[in-house]
């Protein structure tokens, strides 16, 4: 009987069903920089860090404003205050609600989305998450300690060692019934409606810009495929969109309160149906609902964009690989662009700098991750941009400025922690203005490239956000865009005073209900973006004339004016920006531009909550949140397990205890304990195991017949710590065993027993991770591309029964060890590529590489090279593949079988499956490397994956496998039923 694989089976079981039900955090940066303050107010507890006290204020005042409103549309209270949490460590806009915890983290670094208009971020983001505590809440199941419950089974291979109880598992599933089933569509769709009369956000022309775009182009996403993330593109953001526009349509025909009445109906037990639940409050299917919905929207925006769709103006489309081409700037002599895109990545945001000849109609990656418009040199010889760096010490991954040489292709960083966006040169001088942001507040710098110093030109403290920056030549002044409530306004900044001035584009007294973006300045004029008709269009102002150069049914947004005249700008159009240029300029007459003044959405005007200053800090007091349990039920080795898993986090992160035991009617049971310590740049961890197993034997010993009753107990414990270091992560920890059995034997009317322990064991580990994967569709499922390359190295002692002797002096057994020392090295390499990225074929390869420097050790000991680690064709625990040496090559092929499918099935939602051919190569040997002969084994494998319950992600994976030599007959199955493969 052996801990070593129970332990690995403890840990999958467990941590993917807690982790399942928790959003995602970031376990690797702990922050310890960072000094900790509290502002408390009636229903909140408001923790910031240094450099974001404003934030922090005016999130208290606008979390207070909102409590009474959002808690009294859905009859619920938090039991205690709501934690808020503030941060600012890291180029992210982000707001995430920990229902169960009663707790918000924010990012102070407001939103700038594409796909989304502009509004005062604390406002918006705030409001958005505490619907989330307080809607979801009210939906749950069972009580707020108990976020779920799992069902989990293992299966084992009938081939094992005469030392070992089990073979290895060849099945593992681990399926949840969460305390809360809510769909995505509703959560978001709620969340951003918010609640009846609020106007912190609100239906303004980039959702309605999505929607109208997908009605026009009939993609509005189905009813299942609202009911899921897990989509490429602007997939997900689509679920948010429709979500809102769905939500705003039952609310206006059904009232707010039926809101309520769905959430109540969710929380019930078996209730898991959306559908029903929309039925049982309104008298109609929520299917039914939808296709209303649908047919609504498909009559409102045939009449919106009736003259739109005859009088259009958009110019040629000349890039639109991707979904996300934006920002072009024209080379400042040739017929070159610069511009974003995201043709090679599957999400909206992975963004890369791509230049675009238009001559030869080819476009060269200059350099990844960079999220604003990138700047010439006035020879057009360099290109200046912002670019997310690698992470810091603190782990923080800040956008600095960076230049890059076209001719000698070589980069150079100029910045460094500046928190860098839209950099602009001023004019022909050798200085680069650009954006920066602390505290949620933006302000304008400029680096002088000839001195390298570095000043900032503008003094803005109230949560003002500068979006982009535009230089006029004309009377060396900058624009710029910015956000103070709804929208954005086009302001003039003088550099040499600081003074700045809001421009007035002559629209009148309502100015400032319209959105003015992407201010660009020509020889001929200046041009921008504005929703004023109701749709995003082009708008060209100069001394001699005014007027809309575009008329489209998406968006026409960044535009930039070369030397010919000719104007490149990103439209959006099916589903995703596209870069399209304008030749044949000519202002339109503003009565056929966007929609009917009669059909527009109204504004629901700027509310600006000012920050709460009567608040005074004290210092953080560390608290911990309830200690949650989660019930489980696990099926093992034939027997029915129940038991729980249980978990408490500190609120900052700082602590975590996670922890779980199952027990059965043999007095079988498995235990663990896991807690963390976060305070420090490295995270400390303490771990601990144990298993209990009885086993009954019948012998014979000469003409009797007796038993033994045997109990096994396993005991390890862990400590280590982890720590990051760019994009390299480390582990150290140490180990702790011990094996005992416990023998109790019964012959004729006599009985007896003893125990002793059978493997004593410590061992110093070091391990050390690589990886250059970058998130992509289906990546853990038919990965396409990247590298991981995993290392560890153990020191082990180890102590193994090989006798036992009488003391004489005492009288006693005592036992005998044999000494079973080592040095373990394991190296694990992984390489994916993209075979043809249209069908998503896909090869991967694994390589195993492992060597045992004792190699007298004991077969205990051994490397053991088949089973689903190793060679999948052979049994785990077969003989003719284990040694002190393995080596195991896998090369697998795979095809998606459908993608993004969004399949109801009851309560399933199938998104993706896939099929593969995997070809496997190696050995667990003694000896010699270059001479052995290594087996091979072949076989199949099917990948399912999509959700269950419309948030739990589920992953099914079934495999068949056989060797190659036919050594063995019938293949080896196995099966796999979790969150992720």
């Amino acid at each position: 009987m052996r801990l070593l694989n129970g332990r690995k089976v403890l840990l999958l079981l467990g941590l993917s069903a807690v982790l399942a039900g928790l959003n995602a955090q970031d376990i690797w940066y702990n922050h310890p920089e960072l000094e900790w303050q509290t502002f408390e107010t009636e229903h909140f507890l408001i923790h910031f860090h240094e450099g974001t006290e404003r934030s922090a204020r005016e999130a208290a005042s606008v979390a207070e404003k909102v409590y009474g409103p959002v808690t009294q549309l859905y009859g619920y209270e938090p039991p205690g205050k709501t934690h808020l949490i503030i941060k600012d460590v890291d180029d992210v806009s982000n707001g995430i609600a920990y229902f169960y915890e009663n707790k918000i983290e924010i990012w102070a670094r407001p939103l700038d989305f594409d796909l989304r208009g502009s509004h005062r971020w604390l406002q918006g983001v705030i409001t958005h998450e505490f619907v989330h505590i307080v809607q979801i809440a009210s939906a749950m199941k069972f009580n707020s300690r108990i976020p779920g419950a799992y069902f989990q089974a293992l299966g084992y291979e009938d081939e094992k060692r005469p030392d070992v109880l089990y073979g290895y598992p060849n099945i593992l599933m681990s399926y949840p019934f969460p305390g809360v089933s809510i769909p995505p569509w509703f959560a978001e769709g709620v969340a951003q409606y918010m609640y009846e009369g609020a106007n912190y956000d609100y239906w303004d022309s980039h959702r309605d810009m999505i929607v109208r775009d997908r009605i026009l182009n009939g993609k509005l996403l189905s009813f299942a495929a609202m009911n899921s993330f897990g989509k490429r593109g602007i997939g997900n953001e689509c679920v948010y969109n429709h979500g809102f526009s769905f939500v705003r349509y039952l609310a206006d025909r059904f009232g707010a309160e039926a809101l309520k009445g769905i959430s109540d109906h969710m929380s019930r037990p078996m209730s898991v149906s959306i559908s029903r639940a929309m039925e049982q409050v309104t008298g109609i299917p929520g299917k039914q609902l939808y296709a209303e919905w649908k047919s609504m929207l498909e009559e409102y925006y045939e009449q919106a964009t009736a003259t739109i769709q005859e009088h259009g103006v958009e110019g040629e489309i000349i890039l639109d690989k991707g979904t996300t081409n934006i920002h072009p700037v024209w080379h400042p002599s040739e017929r070159k662009m610069a511009y974003l895109s995201n043709m090679s990545s599957d999400y909206f945001g992975q963004t890369d700098l791509y230049v675009y000849d238009l001559n030869t109609k080819e476009s060269k990656r200059i350099a990844g991750m960079v999220e604003s418009a990138a700047c010439w040199s006035p020879d057009g010889k360099t290109l200046y941009y912002a670019g997310r760096t690698i992470p810091g010490k603190t782990g923080a991954r800040w956008f600095d400025l960076f230049a890059y040489d076209l001719q000698k292709k070589k980069k150079q960083q100029l910045t460094h922690d500046e928190r860098v966006t839209s950099p602009i040169l001023l004019g022909k001088q050798p200085k680069i203005a650009y954006l920066t942001v602390c505290d949620g507040t933006s302000n304008i710098r400029v680096l002088d490239l000839s001195t390298k110093e570095i000043h900032t030109i503008t003094d803005f403290t109230e949560g003002e956000y500068i979006h982009s920056l535009t230089y006029s030549p004309t009377d060396s002044t900058i624009l710029f865009d910015m956000t103070r409530n709804h929208g954005r306004e086009i302001w003039k900044l003088h550099p040499g005073s600081g003074e700045v001035e809001r421009m007035q584009a002559h629209f009148g007294s309502q100015e400032d209900i319209f959105d003015m973006r992407d201010p660009s300045f020509s020889a001929r004029g200046l041009m921008f973006s504005t929703d004023r008709t109701g749709v995003f269009n082009l708008y060209y102002l100069n001394n001699d004339s005014s007027g809309y150069i575009s008329n489209v049914t998406g968006g026409a947004f960044m535009p930039s004016v070369n030397q010919n005249g000719e104007i490149a700008y990103s439209v959006f159009k099916d589903g995703g920006y596209k870069i399209a240029c304008l030749t044949d300029i000519r202002m339109l007459d503003e009565e056929l531009v966007g929609t009917p003044a009669e059909l527009r959405h109204e504004w629901p005007g700027s509310p600006q909550e000012g920050p709460e200053s009567e608040l005074t800090g004290i210092p953080y007091l560390e608290t911990m949140s309830h200690l949650f349990i989660l019930p489980r039920l696990l099926v093992d080795y034939g027997t029915v397990k129940p038991g729980i898993f249980l978990y408490a986090n500190e609120v900052l992160d700082h602590l975590l205890l996670f922890g779980g035991f199952s027990f059965n009617g043999l007095r079988d049971w498995d235990q663990f304990l896991l807690f963390e310590f976060r305070k420090f740049r490295p995270t400390l961890y303490a771990e601990i195991y144990a298993m209990r197993r009885h086993v009954n034997q019948d012998f014979t010993w000469y003409d009797y017949g007796g038993t033994n009753d045997l109990r096994f107990d396993l005991v390890e414990g862990v400590l280590g710590g982890r720590m990051p270091m760019k994009r390299h992560r480390f582990w150290l920890e140490s180990t702790l065993s011990q094996y005992r059995e416990h023998i109790y034997q019964r012959l004729e009317d006599q009985s007896g027993g003893f125990s002793f322990a059978y493997y004593k064991g410590t061992s110093l580990t070091g391990r050390w991770q690589f990886s250059t994967r970058r998130p992509e569709y289906g990546g853990n499922m038919f990965p396409t591309k990247g590298l991981e390359l995993h290392m560890e190295l153990q020191l082990e002692r180890n102590k193994l029964a090989e006798d036992f002797t009488i003391n004489k002096k005492y009288s006693t057994v005592e036992t005998v060890y044999d000494n079973n020392h080592t040095g373990r090295l394991t190296i694990n390499l992984k390489k994916f590529v993209s075979l043809h990225r249209e069908t998503r074929l896909s090869a991967a390869y694994e390589g195993k590489l492992g060597f045992l420097s004792n190699t007298e050790i004991d077969t205990f000991f051994y490397f053991f090279g088949g089973g689903l680690p190793g060679l999948r064709g052979y049994t785990y625990y077969d003989s003719t593949v284990q040694g002190t040496n393995l080596l195991i090559q896998s090369l697998t092929f795979r095809l998606p079988v459908f993608l993004e499918q969004n399949i109801p099935i009851l309560h399933l939602i199938l998104q993706n499956a896939s099929i593969g051919i995997m070809v496997q190569n190696g050995d667990g040997f003694n000896g010699s490397w270059l001479d052995h002969r290594y087996k091979t084994s072949y076989g199949i494998e099917f990948r399912l994956n999509g959700y269950s319950l419309y948030a739990f992600p589920f992953a099914l994976s079934l495999e068949a496998h056989r060797p190659a030599d036919g050594s063995l007959k019938g293949n080896r199955y196995y099966f796999s039923l979790l969150f992720d493969f």
